[in-house]
């Protein structure tokens, strides 16, 4: 009995060392020992060379020989395939269960953990029609680079959510300038996917980052799965650069943490800052399965070249049946023997690099977990502590340069408060080519709008016009009802109507108190006999206004006083009249004689008078557009003479000074200039409705941010007195215009002077009748003693 226990205690160790050993090629003995520590640090490993091809079957017979329970393929790239397909060969004759660290090809398929070749580049499809993109770029570097997109590729062709791919293919080094030109300026496209080492690809990013290729318009997809685990914020360059990028775990979660601690403790592999690389992650999965399996699995014998091994049929049948969760995800493997059911995590940077959203491979489409949602609404959107790139075109009052180089203006002031608000900074670049922006023969942009569509601005502040729909030509009416008014002006009417009021009191007034006006002598009898007066309230009023019209009137004064009065009313009537008259006729006249200007519809029809806009601006944009007659005959006379174009608004001012030309400007532009310059005036109103904003690229997501923080300062009237300091000069005082066939006083003011000296002349007459008036006789007295001398005054209007 002694003897038995002492042969099972020896057998024991004999048993635990062959199901512990595994076969490896000797390339990859330096890399595998780390990872076999933390798996279980008691596997022995045997190298075997791979070269030459005509010893490897020996080199393998050897490991067997030696105890090796398992078998490792040598990497499958080009050159090397030869090897791995005889080390298979010789394991599948032997029955020793043999698995691949490295991604296989298809057409040499071998046990592995890694997702399909084809996983990645179907996760970047899906992505890519979930944004809803249309064109994007792919950039590699190798044969096998391309292979792996090319299901991307596919996808993007037939598909109802197609889009069009574009290849690029980087030459060997280190600059990528060529490319990033190519890419910008060539083939006009902004969405770009990177499969090329990570190293090459951070490289390509710092690259395009400095050619203004990051920011809101640009998105780069990085398929090296090992992007996940680098600390982007701490690349200085790229922190602008919006990336989407997979992994095969979830970086941030609790369970990648523990097994980080768990690594560092027990192992020597090099951890990056955060997760596990992507290679580590599938080799700790490979070999943990399978040493797993073959724990479980009691070995009796030893596997022999030449001869078919039992126990490996049941260590391959435990491979494939032994749960794990690993570090790359559950394994779940597909009748074929291929691995299924995984899931790649998506991670996108836009503010922050995080976890947004999980492909799986079952249904090959992208859904946001409801974790992953949570956590994407409690990220706010901001600009706090970002610095943005401002294009500026200089143009009074928005943008102005002071005499030490710096900004200064309505849009600059502007810009302080809202980054004062948002708590951003930012540099103010003007803009290259000095125009606002226009469409050119290419399809692209000029300008401002082209620097931010082309990335190198993140904001465009000028006087930079929106415009939107013009189907309907708008219409200026100039009602002609009250047209008979135009010969006198606004002040004349009103000392006119004035006057009439004052001289008809004034003769009411006059007729009560001159005794003369109350009775009357009788030339025949030589007696005075009382009559009642005839200038009531209501017959002064009559009798002014039918001298004013020059009618007759049965009314007439008796008294001296009266009839001065109404002799100097007379005389402002017919001067007031003739007056009148005549400027009717020069207003009728000139009508018929020459058209004025008064909106665009009269500047099109006359030639005598020049007119352009501004070149490369929205205006010279919106009349090269429009479908309307009238805009179309002003763009042809503009666009066959390009010389009618100007620089600047400053230029097309000038010319609107010095010659026949009527310079056609933005409203706020030409609000500015009127209200400083005196010789200019605007003529008819807006040809469009339009309105100013600072621009952004298309799908910027600081759009709403930027509007929220103007709407707060227009409802703190910031806006308005940010116009008031900028678009009004209280030095500069400008007297009204005057139409030339319009009197506005001048000619006929000495009649308004003479009715007033008038009306004093006549108190002082009425006066010395009151005081010269004889005293009657006794017999006269008892004619006239119901004569008032004293008059008692009644309203007597309406009577």
């Amino acid at each position: 009995m002694q003897i038995l226990q002492f042969l099972s205690i020896l057998w024991l160790p004999i048993l635990f060392s062959n199901a512990y050993k595994i076969a490896v090629p000797a390339n990859l003995i330096d890399e595998i020992n780390p990872v076999l520590e933390f798996v279980d640090f008691r596997v022995q490993v045997i190298p075997y060379e791979t070269k030459p091809l005509w010893r490897i079957k020996q080199e393998i017979c050897n490991c067997l020989a030696l105890g090796a329970s398992a078998v490792i393929l040598p990497e499958q790239y080009e050159g090397h395939m030869a090897a791995a397909a005889i080390v298979q060969s010789i394991a599948d004759n032997t029955n020793v269960p043999c698995v691949s660290l490295h991604l296989s090809p298809p057409t040499r398929p071998s046990t592995h953990l890694h997702p399909h070749l084809n996983a990645k580049s179907l996760a970047v499809a899906a992505f890519i029609k979930r944004e809803k993109w249309k064109d994007v770029v792919v950039v590699f570097d190798e044969a096998d680079e391309l292979l792996e997109v090319t299901d991307m590729i596919t996808a993007g062709h037939f598909d109802p959510d197609s889009f069009s791919s574009q290849l690029v293919r980087l030459k060997h080094g280190d600059d990528y300038g060529n490319e990033l030109k190519h890419i910008k300026n060539k083939l006009d496209r902004y969405r770009i996917v990177i499969n090329i080492p990570l190293p090459r690809a951070l490289h390509f990013l710092e690259q395009a980052a400095n050619m203004s290729m990051c920011g809101v318009l640009y998105h780069y997809v990085v398929m090296d799965m090992d992007l996940v685990t680098v600390d982007l914020d701490s690349i200085r360059g790229i922190e602008d650069c919006n990336i989407t990028s997979f992994g095969v775990h979830d970086v941030n979660s609790e369970f990648i943490e523990d097994v980080r601690q768990e690594i560092v403790h027990k192992s020597s592999i090099r951890l990056p800052k955060k997760g596990v690389p992507y290679t580590t992650s599938i080799w700790i999965d490979t070999l943990r399965l399978l040493i797993r399996s073959m724990k479980s699995i009691h070995i009796w014998e030893e596997p022999r070249c030449g001869e078919t091994w039992k126990a490996g049929s049941d260590i391959k049948k435990k491979f494939f049946e032994t749960p794990l969760s690993g570090i790359s995800g559950d394994l779940h493997w597909a009748p074929s023997g291929e691995r299924s059911n995984y899931t790649l995590h998506v991670y996108r940077r836009k503010l922050t690099y995080q976890k947004f959203a999980e492909w799986s491979s079952r249904t090959r489409r992208i859904a946001s977990s409801e974790a992953v949602v949570i956590a994407n609404s409690t990220e706010k959107l901001t600009l706090e502590g970002k610095h943005l790139k401002i294009s500026v075109y200089l143009e009074a009052p928005f943008v102005m340069m002071t005499s030490n180089g710096s900004y200064e203006g309505y849009c600059i002031d502007l810009l302080h408060k809202i980054a004062n608000i948002l708590k951003f900074t930012f540099t103010i670049q003007k803009v290259r080519d000095n125009a606002y922006g226009s469409k050119e023969s290419n399809g692209k942009w000029s300008g401002m709008v082209g620097e931010l569509q082309r990335g190198d601005a993140d904001l465009a502040v000028a006087s930079l016009t929106i415009s939107y729909g013009r189907s309907e030509k708008p219409r200026i009416t100039d009602s002609d009802w009250f047209k008979f008014m135009d010969p006198l002006s606004t002040q004349v009417w009103i000392m006119t109507f004035a006057s009439y009021f004052v001289v008809s009191v004034a003769i009411w007034i006059i007729a009560k108190i001159s005794p003369y006006e109350q009775f009357e002598r009788d030339e025949d009898s030589g007696q005075y006999k009382p009559v009642d007066n005839q200038f009531s309230l209501r017959n002064s009023f009559w009798f002014t206004v039918c001298s004013l019209m020059q009618q007759g009137s049965e009314l007439c004064p008796r008294a001296a006083s009266t009839r001065l009065l109404t002799a100097i009313w007379w005389f402002f009537a017919l001067i007031l009249i003739s007056s009148y008259t005549a400027n009717l006729a020069a207003v009728l006249t000139t009508r018929r004689m020459e058209t004025p200007i008064e909106n665009a519809d009269d500047l099109a029809g006359q030639t005598k008078i020049k007119y352009g806009t501004l070149g490369r601006g929205s205006t010279m944009s919106f009349f090269n557009e429009s479908k309307i007659e009238t805009y179309e005959r002003m763009w042809q006379l503009m666009s066959s003479s390009p010389g009618l174009f100007v620089q600047s608004s400053k230029e097309g001012i000038a010319r609107v000074k010095s010659s026949d030309y009527a310079y056609l400007m933005e409203s706020s532009m030409l609000e500015y200039a009127v209200e400083r310059d005196c010789e200019l005036m605007q003529i008819g109103g807006l040809i469009d409705q339009k309105g100013y904003g600072i621009g952004l690229p298309k799908g910027s997501p600081y759009r709403e941010l930027i509007s929220t923080a103007i709407l707060r300062l227009q409802e703190k009237t910031e806006l308005t007195e940010l116009k008031e300091k900028w678009w009004k000069d209280k030095s500069v005082v400008c007297e009204q215009p005057k139409r030339k066939d319009q009197d506005d006083g001048e000619s006929i003011g000495g009649i308004f002077i003479l009715l007033v000296v008038g009306l004093v002349l006549t108190a002082i007459l009425v006066i010395f009748e009151l005081i010269t008036t004889r005293k009657p006789s006794p017999a006269q007295s008892q004619v006239i003693r119901h004569v008032n001398v004293i008059p008692t005054f009644t309203f007597d209007f309406f009577k």
